[in-house]
């Protein structure tokens, strides 16, 4: 069972996210915007941030830059959703470090697909770590 926590200021989309991961085993949180997901984040210690990229107090981007500015959530996995389909858009938010980008509108079935591989990906062991 992973920890996940959910950026998402759209209620509509909130509530979808809440009746996709509802059959998962995993613990989910939805915070309404950036600055009360960040809040969420430092309590909950989660395994996976999933966050839209536009949002009220805090963006995406502002909401992954301070994850990586603090030791304690570097290592955490962020899957960026975002409904630009531009190039430099897709291309900022793994160059500010998300496993994943995702173009809204975005089917919850895949969403959770996506949650399923990032947090598999987690758990098996690094090549790097690996000994012969």
């Amino acid at each position: 069972m992973a920890t996940i926590v959910f950026c998402e200021d759209d209620p509509t989309i909130q509530k979808l996210i809440g009746v996709a991961m509802r059959s998962t085993p995993h613990r989910i949180f939805i915070a309404a915007d950036g600055a009360l997901g960040l809040a969420m984040i430092q309590r909950e210690q989660p395994d996976l941030v999933c966050t839209d990229l536009s949002m009220p107090v805090l963006d995406g981007f502002q909401l992954m830059d301070a994850l990586k500015a603090d030791a304690a959530f570097t290592d955490v996995p962020v899957i960026l959703l975002t409904a630009s389909a531009q190039r430099t858009t897709l291309d900022e938010g793994r160059r500010r470090g998300a496993v994943m980008v995702l173009s809204k509108p975005i089917r919850m079935a895949d969403l959770r697909a996506q949650v399923e591989t990032v947090l598999a990906a987690r758990r098996s062991p690094s090549p790097a770590l690996t000994t012969t």
